[in-house]
């Protein structure tokens, strides 16, 4: 059974902007990209967020990395 959410992840816009800005310009590690890219795909400010198989298969990584992320 998955264990239930600890903590909620909302960013500002002002989160959301870096951190776009950081996904898609640039030169940055590919584990800093990544683990921007599963906040922005769990910021429960931006709507509705998705169980983490889901997140993990859209950034491309395990679940095990998006439970340690968020």
């Amino acid at each position: 059974m998955p264990r239930a959410k600890v903590f909620t992840i909302g960013l500002s816009a002002a989160d959301r902007e870096f951190l776009v800005k950081l996904t898609t310009s640039g030169i940055h590690p590919a584990r800093m990209i990544m683990r921007a890219r599963v906040l922005l795909e769990s910021d429960e400010n931006a709507g509705p967020v998705a169980d983490r198989a889901v997140i993990a298969d859209r950034v491309g990584t395990s679940e095990n990395t998006v439970r340690a992320v968020a």
